[in-house]
């Protein structure tokens, strides 16, 4: 896949990839950012929940099940002193509606992010640092 990112100005890019969306990104304040964009790890949650969210659709959608809503929140533990300020654990609340059982979701889910990891990115992920979750029906 091919991205390209450009400078704008100092911390400010624009990034631009095959969907021709352009996706504003910007340092933390802290750093020098001024809130020109989103920060490169909130784009990397963004990136995990919107696609387990896709997955997870389409692997209920193929059993049959109605979908009529998916929420995803996410957090993490982080390492906080020293650089690279590394994820070590990655949590999901997944928030759906739907005529599946809870037990249905699990299987969803797992077999979104664990494998066979059909959400490559959570996939990936995964590896280096765990993601768990828990689900909430609505």
């Amino acid at each position: 896949m091919q991205i390209k990112v450009k400078q704008k100005e100092d911390f400010h890019f624009i990034g631009i990839g095959p969907a021709g969306i352009e996706v504003k990104i910007d340092a933390a304040e802290y750093v020098g950012g001024k809130g020109r964009g989103i920060r490169p790890p909130e784009l990397l949650f963004h990136s995990i929940a919107g696609c387990v969210g896709i997955h997870l659709y389409e692997a209920l959608i193929k059993e049959g099940k109605k979908v009529e809503d998916i929420e995803i929140e996410t957090d993490a533990d982080r390492k906080t002193d020293g650089y690279p300020k590394v994820f070590l654990k990655i949590y999901l609340t997944v928030k759906i509606k739907t005529d599946a059982t809870e037990e249905e979701v699990k299987k969803a889910l797992d077999k979104t992010i664990y494998e066979p990891g059909t959400c490559s990115i959570a996939y990936m992920i995964n590896q280096i640092a765990p993601i768990e979750y828990k689900i909430e029906l609505v």
